[in-house]
């Protein structure tokens, strides 16, 4: 009976110590996103090209800034984000004029709403804002090359995992390059096999259904 109660109070100290310990995290983790608030940049510009990891934007003075470090950035989007789109970063690092190697992207904003915005049609284009010059395209919406069928869709997906990304829905197709846990992408459509289409780089590709979060 002692033994049970020894036992039962260690119990009872061990919850409460992982409890606090928890709490601790948690509010250490407040006090961190604080800190960097308070040291945090904003920068507005033109949408120019946007991959999950790596961002694309034209300033009001006409500079192109591409950042590599965005793909851990708080997304807070509308109906998904593309070229053309007025876009606010939220930052922290060092901006040397058109040098962002010090630069990690936090938060990125659209206020457009994209719906209907991009064509699947066959015939393509439709023509971004006369400021920007931007021009939207029906990239990502080319059909597979294996005949698949697709189920048309628009939206962003999460990247769960490291996936290659391929040229066609099917396994030992072209790889056209690699997405890392954490990555955002643009996702056109979901493949009657498993597959995702999505929009990489600025053309159609495809990944495995395992490596991506995404509800429509």
């Amino acid at each position: 009976m002692k033994k049970t109660f020894t036992m039962l109070i260690k119990t009872v100290f061990l919850t409460a110590l992982l409890t606090l310990s928890g709490c601790g995290e948690e509010e250490q983790a407040k006090a961190e996103e604080a800190e960097l608030d308070a040291v945090s940049a904003s920068l507005n510009g033109t949408l120019v090209h946007y991959t999950g990891s790596q961002l694309s934007l034209e300033t009001e003075e006409g500079k192109t800034l591409t950042f590599d470090n965005c793909s851990r950035a708080e997304l807070d989007l509308k109906n998904g984000i593309v070229p053309g789109n007025e876009v606010l970063l939220v930052y922290v690092g060092a901006l040397n004029d058109t040098d962002t190697s010090k630069v990690r992207i936090r938060k990125i904003i659209v206020e457009d709403d994209n719906t209907g915005l991009i064509s699947t049609d066959d015939e393509s284009t439709v023509s971004g804002s006369a400021a920007s010059g931007a021009v939207y395209s029906d990239a990502g919406y080319d059909e597979p090359e294996s005949g698949v069928s697709v189920e048309k869709t628009h939206g962003t997906g999460y990247i769960t995992g490291g996936v290659n990304v391929r040229s066609d829905a099917k396994s030992g197709s072209e790889i056209l390059g690699h997405l890392g846990s954490g990555d955002t992408v643009t996702v056109t459509g979901i493949c009657e096999n498993g597959w995702y289409r999505i929009v990489f780089e600025e053309r159609t590709a495809y990944i495995w259904k395992d490596y991506i979060s995404y509800k429509q």
